[in-house]
C-alpha cells in the first residue's frame, strides 16, 4: 500500500513519518517539492505516483497574517487541496483532509459535534471551511477536524509556551496568557496515530460519514495549557525554573484575527468506529516534552 504525505516538514508530517506503520510504502513531499501554490506540479506528482492514500498535513496556518492574504490562504487551504483530491479519485485513490476547530463560531458551551454549522471567525477558518464543503462533493475523501495540535517540530503553543517560560523568568516579568479560550490541546502524535488506524482500516471508508473530530481527552484554556508546559517541562528536567504565569481575558491580548472562545471537539464518533480510547491531554504533553528532551 503506498501513502503519500503532503507537508513532509511540518509538525504533523514528521510525526506522521515517525510513527508509520512498517507496511506501508510511504512517500513524504515537504513544500519544496510539493509546493500547494504550484498545482500542475502537484497534480502531475499525484498521476506519477498513483497514490493508495494521500494524508494532506500541509496548510497555511498563519492565523493572524491570513486576514491580509485571503486569496492565498483559499488557494493553499482549500481549492488546490479539492484539485488534488479530485485527481486522486479519477486514480482511484483516498484523500484524508486535516481541518480544524476554527471553523467554528465559539458561542456554544457544549462540544462540537461533526454536523453542528460551520461559522468561522477568520480567514483561516473560513478557507477550511471551503476546502471541507468542497471535498464534501467527492467519494474518497475523509476530513479530520482536530483543535489546538502542538508536537516537538516546527511552530506551535507548546514550543513557545517552553521558551516564554525561560524569557520571563530571565526578564523577571510574569507570563501572561488568555484564559477565556477553552478547547483541547492535541498531540501530533495521538493525531497521528489516528491517521494511520483510518488508512489501516479500510472500513471508515466505506462508512458515509465524511467528517470526523479527534482530540485529546479533557479541556483547558490557553492558560492551563501555558501552566501544564511548565509543571511538566520542569518535572521533566527540560525547564531549570517555570515562569509565574497569569490569566487574562482575550481582549487584554487583542489579534488581527478573532478565535472561537469555545471549540471542543466531540471525538465518539471515531473512537467508536475505530475501537480507540484518548489519553488525557496532560499525559500526551508529557509524552511531547520527554521527545522535546531527546530532539534538544
Amino acid at each position: 500500500m503506498k501513502v503519500l504525505i503532503i507537508g513532509a516538514n511540518g509538525q504533523l508530517g514528521k510525526s506522521l513519518y515517525n510513527t508509520k506503520p512498517e507496511n506501508l510504502d510511504l512517500i513524504s513531499y515537504s513544500k519544496e517539492e510539493f509546493n500547494l501554490l504550484d498545482i500542475e506540479n502537484c497534480l502531475k506528482k499525484i498521476e506519477k505516483v498513483k497514490p493508495n492514500y494521500v494524508i494532506n498535513a500541509a496548510a497555511y496556518t498563519a492565523v493572524d497574517k491570513a486576514e491580509t492574504e485571503k486569496e492565498v490562504v483559499e488557494v493553499v487551504n482549500a481549492k488546490n487541496p479539492f484539485k488534488i483530491a479530485n485527481t486522486l479519485d479519477k486514480l482511484g485513490g483516498k484523500f484524508v483532509q486535516i481541518s480544524t476547530d476554527f471553523v467554528f463560531s465559539g458561542l456554544k458551551s457544549s462540544p462540537y459535534q461533526t454536523n453542528d454549522e460551520l461559522l468561522p471567525l477568520n480567514e483561516y477558518g473560513k478557507s477550511k471551511a471551503l476546502c471541507e464543503k468542497l471535498l464534501l462533493k467527492l467519494n474518497n475523501t475523509k476530513i479530520i477536524r482536530t483543535s489546538w495540535l502542538y508536537s516537538p517540530y516546527g511552530k506551535n503553543f507548546c514550543l513557545t509556551m517552553l521558551r516564554l517560560h525561560k524569557s520571563c523568568l530571565d526578564k523577571k516579568v510574569p507570563l501572561r496568557v488568555v484564559s477565556d479560550q477553552i478547547s483541547c490541546p492535541t498531540s501530533s502524535f495521538s493525531l497521528s496515530s489516528v491517521c494511520w488506524e483510518m488508512i489501516n482500516n479500510d472500513e471508515i471508508f466505506k462508512n458515509k460519514q465524511k467528517i470526523f473530530h479527534w482530540s485529546d481527552a479533557g479541556v483547558a484554556s490557553w492558560y492551563d495549557f501555558a501552566v501544564a508546559i511548565g509543571e511538566i517541562g520542569l518535572k521533566s528536567g527540560l525547564l531549570e525554573n517555570k515562569s509565574q504565569v497569569l490569566p487574562i481575558k482575550s481582549k487584554d491580548f487583542p489579534t488581527p484575527a478573532k478565535r472561537p472562545n469555545f471549540s471542543l471537539l466531540d471525538s465518539c464518533d471515531i473512537c467508536d468506529l475505530l475501537n480507540l480510547e484518548r489519553s488525557h491531554w496532560r499525559f500526551e504533553l508529557e509524552y511531547v516534552i520527554e521527545q522535546i528532551k531527546l530532539i534538544n
